[in-house]
């Protein structure tokens, strides 16, 4: 065979192989990639009865039996599956029923943790991975929120005395709607009926002859947790007392560490009623919370982008409800760290702390510092930008929207039940106290091998000021201890009305939480209810 023909030959072969090398990509390239064209509920919807049982994908063309699901609001329970033989309808079908007044994001893909190489990807027939996608939706109030609603908007709904319970329930109660307090024992009838499920007309809910003001006596109708922590500033006792836990200071034999008693109420829950809206406008002590702060800075157009934004708002959870769902649409991102543990305020500045990157071996500039307060720290530019980062920004920015309207908010910070070190063993002595599996599971951290691995866990929440109460907010509109829909319990240590004054820098750092220790779980149980609260068919706030 001549030489150039052999020549050709080769080319001709070269060009063949060369070509099916790169089909993939070429096809990758090419090709259509998947996209979702339908769900269910519908995206960014609001009012998603809570009796839903499933949730639908469905894509233009059929998808690889990978399933990547991730979540930026409630966790859901359930089980995917794909429900034709295409595999062109992916269903989500729910364990557990869907909480009210919640946000729920669904993730596909979530480009947060992954690369476009992850073979964990969903794909479409072609192998092209499908972009991010999140569906996000509000689920309706409860039978009785609604209910109290639209007595509001008819206008009869009352509140006489001004402590959080209408004058309907009080008449089922059998409480008094002219005093706060019924038995007069120095629980409010809110506090009885909402945290303790004591009887608010008998100072002795079971008559042993021990008010139920005892600190033992009033956690004998509900479940609870008792902690006691070894803790290190920065935390405050007064914090610490809220809807969801009493706490208490005990003797202490360690000059560094305080030692508080905390028992933690997880399945209280707020009455929540309807107010006017526009707000009225607070007095005294509570300016404090309606005003700009360093970092829930507000702007007058933030304000009046707001403002038009709830154009068709008429009371207060109507407000809350649309402020959740709009931070919700807005995008996930997470650069550097969270900005609490590497800044502190001086002289009325932020100032870095250079050390802690140092401490961790990561080099960064001014710009990424500059980058990351942007997106995770400051309330205004974070709304005008539409990104938030880590849980304490994301209660910044809601925080800062709320204050834009006139609703006292501010930011706390909790820490999980237990932090589990690694080879220490102490989270079995203090699991196996407890009885209830739900909560047993509240530890999943470890000490890494490396410093840059540290994970320091902590989690933010808002509080707002309604109905004379502070209540929590999170991705639901009253927001447990338990976070999320999981099964994680936190433990509330402060909160603030400028949380820029708030040091975590001086125990915060990775060094700290692996060596010194910002805080110890050091006893931990918990306690069944010994009696059935009188009201039990009442307890749906």
């Amino acid at each position: 065979m001549p030489k150039i023909k052999i020549e050709r030959l080769l080319l001709t072969i070269f060009i063949l192989i060369f070509c099916v090398a790169l089909l993939p990509s070429l096809v990758k390239r090419f090709l259509p990639a998947p996209k979702v064209i339908e769900t269910v509920p519908t995206m960014s919807a609001t009012h998603v009865p809570i009796e839903t049982r499933q949730i639908r994908f469905v894509f233009n063309q059929s998808m690889r039996k990978e399933k990547h699901l991730t979540f930026r609001g409630m966790r859901i329970k359930g089980t995917p599956k794909w429900m034709d033989e295409h595999r062109t309808i992916l269903a989500l079908n729910l364990t557990e029923p869907l909480k009210p007044e919640a946000f729920y994001g669904i993730v596909l893909n979530d480009d947060l943790n992954n690369t476009s190489h992850d073979p964990g990807l969903m794909k479409g027939k072609w192998g092209r991975p499908l972009n991010e996608y999140v569906l996000t939706f509000m689920t309706a109030p409860s039978h009785t929120m609604q209910s109290r609603i639209e007595k509001f908007n008819a206008g009869t709904l009352r509140d006489t005395d001004k402590d959080g319970l209408d004058d309907e329930l009080e008449a089922q109660l059998g409480t008094l709607s002219t005093t706060s307090d019924t038995d007069a024992d120095g629980l409010t009838d809110y506090q009885e009926y909402c945290k303790y499920r004591t009887d608010p007309t008998l100072a002795d809910s079971d008559r042993d002859g021990i008010s139920d003001t005892d600190w033992d006596e009033r956690r004998e109708y509900t479940y609870n947790i008792r902690a006691v922590l070894d803790i290190k500033p920065p935390w405050n006792i007064d914090a610490m007392n809220d809807l969801f836990q009493d706490a208490r200071l005990m003797e202490s034999t360690q000059s560094d560490y305080q030692k508080v008693e905390v028992i933690v109420y997880p399945y209280a829950s707020p009455v929540l009623l309807p107010e006017p809206y526009p707000y009225q406008s607070p007095s005294g002590s509570f300016r404090k919370y309606v005003a700009p702060a360093y970092d829930l800075n507000y702007s007058p157009e933030m304000q009046l982008e707001i403002q038009q934004m709830l154009s068709t708002a008429t009371n207060t959870l109507d407000v809350l409800a649309k402020l959740m769902h709009e931070v919700g649409q807005m995008k996930l991102t997470l650069p550097l760290y969270a900005p609490f543990i590497y800044t502190y305020k001086q002289h009325g500045e932020l100032v870095t702390d250079w050390s802690f990157f140092e401490s961790i071996g990561r080099e960064v500039t001014q710009a990424e510092v500059t980058e990351a307060l942007a997106v995770n720290y400051f309330g205004d530019s974070m709304f005008k930008r539409k990104q938030y980062g880590a849980c304490i920004s994301r209660a910044r920015l809601l925080a800062t929207m709320l204050r834009a309207v006139g609703i006292p908010a501010r930011v706390t910070m909790g820490v999980p039940l237990i932090y589990y070190y690694k080879g220490t063993g102490e989270w079995k002595r203090l699991v196996k106290n407890l009885n209830d599996e739900r909560v047993a599971g509240s530890f999943s951290y470890e000490k890494p091998s490396a410093p840059n691995q540290v994970t320091i866990v902590g989690h933010s929440q808002v509080e707002a000021y309604l109905n004379k109460h502070w209540i929590r907010l999170g991705y639901q509109l009253n927001e447990s201890p338990i976070f999320a829909g999981t099964d994680q319990v936190y433990i509330k240590i402060i909160d603030a009305a400028d949380f820029t004054e708030v040091d975590f820098t001086k125990t915060w750092t990775p060094r700290q939480w692996m060596k010194e220790r910002p805080y110890r779980t050091v006893e931990l149980s918990d306690q069944p209810a010994k009696h059935e609260p009188k009201l039990s068919a009442l307890l749906s706030p």
